[in-house]
């Protein structure tokens, strides 16, 4: 025992000798001086070194700092001093600052004034010198001016240094004519037609409506984007090897018309000679492999082999591997045409789900995002629900943009989600004043709002007010009541509504209870109670408007169920809805009689922000245990949810004094090409065509009645306006059909 403690003395002497050279060769920084600076606050540099006074010196970290200075941006040159004294270290930063602008001269500019070129430049007045943003600001008034038309624009730029460390930067234009594309080449295509390939792009030759579609622009940004495309239209029918040159761009002799002209090498087609898949298989490599589309033997096509890399990530991060790598390796056999892929896959760890934060929403309550998302936090990370989330909020209508993005975290196995919104406005309040030959002057007043108190509750309330009359329509509606997947509404009126020869009120109201079945189907069931006036009759109207006379009472109970895929409920380029309802009334009241509704609208791109939407319904009413139809439950055709062109129900059955008296059955169809004026402004412009009837039966379908036209939607400040404008194309004047017919509505866009 005593020999081991003797032993112990000189180890704990050598660790204290140790310890004592480590203390003594670790330098400590005494002061940290900064000289150069004259706009810049010595505060503000020393914020951003991690050097500190009284902390150890680290020449690694020196360098750092000098980085961290260089990334301020306001230096040119940054030097550092080391200086050791018996106290410790001192360090000198000394600094050059760049210069300050003193102004910015633009000269040459004689087409576009000085206010639209000073929006696209990064370089200001007062602001500090950065020569990578005099680059770029060049660059942006050349782009600026090839937009506006004049192509061949030159700018130049220079600086010039002044005393007081200040510099004055000049932009020198020398400004082209103003032309627009005469004619898009193609040589060398023999596999598809000129016409084809013109198609796949955006910029386009100048044609008729270049006004207002803008073709014949050259962009050469969008230009090089239609480059990749021609060559992705090629690469996704199998000519692996083809080769798209940069176009040759050529000005007419009088500099206004311009010659694009584009050289294709084809070369063969390929086809898909192997498809395997290695590293991390999920499942079994059978399953992974039926799940991809493409197929050994047939074409190679790019376009399928992103869809299935799109699959197999969504198939592994559904799963949790958020970080998952795929990497498709292709090698080709030239001799036999033939590309083999491989999918190599190395999946990572598994991924949860940590802090989901909401931002934007400065009216909209978390609660009311947060139930619509099908992740939460600490579940496991998947892709296809994160999309579902999305889709979901984006679903409500309360905002105009919605984001999801996923933050990495210290921990690698978890990860952050950010949902950024932009609120869309909810409230409307209008006025309007009209006259009535049977009311005099009357005055409107509406309110309406779709998120009342940021809970999403739909809400509305309208009155018309007049010597003699006082209607007015209320309604309520919680989407998730009590946070649940069941909504619960009611609507009351009492409304009056002026026909040619004859008025009606309508007093009651409805109760209102429905339920999501899927993330896209869900079911409304409703129940309504009115009582009907028909009175005013005039002495010229029909025999059937007189038999209409007096109140009748109609209990009646609707079930609706509606499968909705469309992507953007207020941009829709994608996707369906479809909608079946079913109603039945003699529960009760004075009218007996069922009806049977259904409709679809279809969306789907066609190339570029061109979208289709067609849009169908049928429907038939039947009265039973010996009751006629009423006259306010018939079916209208007619009008801008129906048919335009025509006005409300003149495209069905009308008597002998032109009054429409409604249908039976009808059928409507309508086709509707949409192309946004201005993205900015959420403005587009539809031309349609509408064919459709209402008729008491089925042998008087034919002949079908048409229309064509155009319309506005406009996603206003105030919520989407539509207006359309539709012609007949069957004009039947002894009918008091009129040529053309306005339809505007506010709070409908399709």
């Amino acid at each position: 025992m005593r020999k081991r403690g003797f032993l112990s003395l000189p180890f704990l002497s050598l660790l204290l000798v140790l310890v004592a050279v480590g203390f003594a060769q670790q330098r400590l920084i005494r002061k940290i001086v900064i000289l150069g600076n004259e706009r810049i606050s010595k505060e503000m540099i020393l914020h951003e070194i991690k050097s500190k006074v009284e902390g150890p010196f680290s020449k690694d970290r020196v360098r750092e700092d000098v980085k961290a200075i260089y990334r301020l941006g306001y230096f040119r040159d940054v030097q550092v001093d080391v200086s050791e004294t018996k106290e410790g270290v001192i360090l000198t930063f000394v600094v050059i600052e760049k210069p300050l602008i003193e102004d910015v001269v633009i000269s040459g500019n004689l087409k576009l004034d000085r206010e639209s070129i000073e929006e696209v430049i990064e370089v200001k007045r007062d602001s500090i010198l950065d020569m990578g943003k005099v680059r770029s600001s060049a660059k942006e008034i050349k782009k600026l001016y090839t937009s506006k038309g004049y192509y061949g624009s030159e700018v130049d730029y220079r600086v010039e240094f002044i005393k007081g460390n200040k510099a004055v930067v000049y932009f020198e234009i020398s400004e082209g004519v103003k032309g627009y594309i005469k004619k898009i080449k193609f040589v060398g295509n023999k596999a598809f037609s000129s016409r084809r390939l013109k198609r796949i792009m955006k910029t386009r030759e100048k044609g008729w409506f270049w006004w207002l579609t803008k073709s014949g622009r050259l962009e050469m940004d969008v230009l090089e984007v239609d480059i990749n495309r021609i060559k992705g239209f090629y690469l996704d029918h199998g000519y692996v090897m083809v080769k798209v040159s940069e176009p040759e761009i050529t000005l007419s002799k009088d500099r206004k018309s311009i010659i694009i002209t584009i050289k294709i090498e084809e070369g063969d087609q390929y086809r898909l000679g192997s498809l395997d898949i290695r590293g991390d298989i999920l499942t079994t490599k059978e399953e992974l492999l039926k799940g991809l589309k493409s197929r050994v033997g047939k074409l190679y096509r790019s376009s399928l082999v992103h869809k299935d890399l799109l699959w197999l990530s969504d198939r592994y991060a559904d799963e949790g591997y958020a970080y998952v790598d795929i990497s498709p390796m292709t090698r080709i056999e030239h001799e036999k045409r033939l590309v083999h892929l491989v999918f190599k896959i190395q999946k990572g760890v598994k991924v949860y789900i940590g802090r989901i934060e909401i931002k934007g929403n400065t009216k909209t309550r978390d609660k009311v995002i947060r139930r619509e998302l099908k992740v939460a936090e600490g579940d496991l990370y998947s892709s296809t629900l994160l999309r579902k989330s999305r889709q979901r909020v984006k679903r409500t209508g309360y905002f105009k943009e919605v984001d999801f993005a996923t933050t990495p975290t210290e921990k690698r196995e978890i990860i952050d989600l950010d949902i950024r919104v932009e609120e869309a406005e909810q409230g409307a309040l209008q006025f309007g004043a009209g006259y009535s030959s049977l009311y005099g002057v009357v005055g409107t007043v509406s309110l309406s709002h779709r998120n009342l108190f940021g809970f999403g509750y739909k809400a509305y309330a309208k009155a018309t007010v007049g010597e003699d009359i006082m209607d007015f329509s209320l309604g309520f509606t919680d989407p998730r009541f009590l946070d649940t997947q069941f909504s619960v509404g009611f609507d009351a009126f009492n409304e009056t509504y002026d026909y040619t020869t004859y008025d009606s009120r309508k007093t009651g109201g409805d109760l209102k209870i429905g339920r999501e079945i899927t993330d896209n189907i869900r079911a409304d069931l409703a129940y309504l109670y009115e009582r009907v006036k028909i009175y005013n009759i005039e002495e010229e109207a029909s025999d059937y408007i007189k038999s209409q006379l007096g109140t009748t009472t109609t209990s009646k109970v609707t079930l609706t169920v509606t499968r909705n895929t469309i992507n953007d409920i207020f941009n829709p380029s994608r996707g369906s809805e479809i909608w079946v309802s079913g109603s039945i009334a003699g529960l009760g009241g004075d009218n007996y009689f069922y009806k049977a509704a259904s409709g679809i609208s279809w969306f789907h791109p066609i190339v570029g922000d061109l979208v289709l939407n067609l849009r169908g319904s049928i429907g038939i009413v039947r009265g039973y245990n010996g009751r006629e139809v009423p006259l306010v439950e018939k079916l209208y055709v007619g009008g801008i949810r129906t048919l335009r062109g025509f006005e409300y129900g003149m495209a069905g059955p009308v008597d002998e004094e032109n009054e429409p008296i409604g249908a039976l059955n009808m059928l409507t169809f309508s086709s509707e090409l949409i192309y946004p004026l201005s993205k900015a402004l959420g403005l587009k412009i539809a031309i349609f065509y509408d064919v459709g009837k209402g008729f008491d039966h089925w042998d008087e379908i034919t002949p079908l009645r048409h229309a064509v036209g155009v319309g506005i939607r406009w996603y206003s400040p105030l919520g989407p306006i539509r207006i359309d404008w539709g012609y007949n194309l069957d004009r039947k004047p002894e009918r008091g059909e009129k040529v053309s017919v306005w339809d505007f509505s506010m709070g409908m866009m399709y």
